[in-house]
């Protein structure tokens, strides 16, 4: 590889860290092309050179945040453990997610809750695959009768991606109001999994 490639990739990706983290902060209307260019130290009009502006360079930061998320969903789904299980390695991952990559959290659920109206064909098409992850394993685990089969898979799947996604959209607000410490994210969601599936029994 050159030294004018690398300078080019090392500018590329500069440019999605920077956008990561600002649009994290605050949604897509809300961050300039200028800011993205401040934060990451390279000429505004290598935005538009690498990404073709603001929004494909907004939809290269959904891209690259929703495959950590699929690329977790895709690991669990190959275990050979039961579905029941599985959704407690997928609680337990989200928190080392969480902690691993503290925006990727964030942006996705941000999407999924109120999307963009310009990025509605992608939640639809790539960020459901969450839900339709979450919907699997209920699925599996009512077939098994590990959980109740009174309600439908995806209303159970819906129920318990509610509660991961206000946990970490909130945690950082509400963390006096609900008595949370530092590194009790999964003692809190683990008990708030085990009291919502005891109730479907």
């Amino acid at each position: 590889m050159s030294e004018h490639t690398n300078n080019m990739s090392q500018s590329a990706a500069r440019i999605l860290s920077a956008a990561i983290d600002l649009f994290a902060s605050d949604n897509f209307n809300a961050v300039s092309i200028k800011q993205i260019a401040v934060a990451s130290g390279v000429n505004s009009a290598l935005i538009s050179y690498y990404f073709g502006g603001k929004k494909n360079l907004y939809q290269e930061v959904l891209n690259s945040q929703s495959e950590i998320f699929f690329q977790l969903i895709e690991s669990i789904r190959t275990m050979e453990i039961s579905p029941l299980s599985k959704l407690h390695h997928y609680v337990h991952s989200i928190v080392s997610l969480q902690k691993e990559h503290p925006h990727c959290i964030h942006l996705i659920y941000r999407e999924l809750l109120s999307p963009q109206p310009m990025f509605e064909n992608f939640v639809k098409n790539r960020l459901y695959r969450i839900h339709q992850f979450m919907t699997e394993l209920v699925a599996e685990a009512i077939e098994r009768r590990e959980i109740s089969s009174r309600i439908q898979p995806t209303h159970v799947a819906f129920t318990l991606e509610s509660i991961i996604m206000f946990f970490f959209l909130t945690h950082n607000q509400i963390r006096d109001l609900g008595n949370f410490l530092p590194g009790s994210e999964i003692d809190y969601l683990t008990q708030a999994l085990n009291t919502y599936l005891a109730s479907l029994s």
